[in-house]
């Protein structure tokens, strides 16, 4: 009996569904004395130039397209949709990375929370999973 496809491809919803939700909760968080606040990606969205806001945008729709994607019947094609919608997320997030200056690099990794490790590790951990599913 062939193994439902949905159940084959756990590693890499549970990626995409790291990675969306690691969008959702702060990616920086900074606090100065009694001053603090923190950055998730939608505020990242509201931020920035036009392409900018796509970019962060595109590492949720990305994630959330993957998943859907991967219960979803559309034939043939189901693997390369799914593939498709990883690397979207992928690009939109190192575009966001490689369109801020060195200086702001450094900075970056001085702030950086939990959601930006989750979008990170959501990544790999659905790579891994695309690549080992058989």
């Amino acid at each position: 009996m062939a193994k439902n496809n949905s159940s084959m491809n756990l590693l890499f919803v549970i990626g995409l569904a790291v990675t969306a939700i690691g969008f959702l909760l702060p990616i920086f968080k900074v606090s100065f004395g009694p001053f603090s606040g923190s950055t998730n990606g939608f505020d990242l969205v509201g931020k920035g130039d036009s392409i900018m806001k796509i970019a962060a945008l595109l590492v949720f729709v990305g994630a959330i397209a993957g998943v859907v994607f991967n219960f979803l019947n559309v034939g043939s094609n189901q693997k390369l949709f799914m593939l498709v919608a990883l690397i979207v997320s992928i690009v939109g997030g190192l575009y966001c990375f490689f369109n801020t200056s060195s200086t702001a690099h450094n900075i970056l990794f001085k702030i950086v929370s939990v959601g930006f490790w989750m979008i990170v590790a959501g990544w790999v951990i659905a790579i891994i999973g695309y690549v080992t599913n058989k």
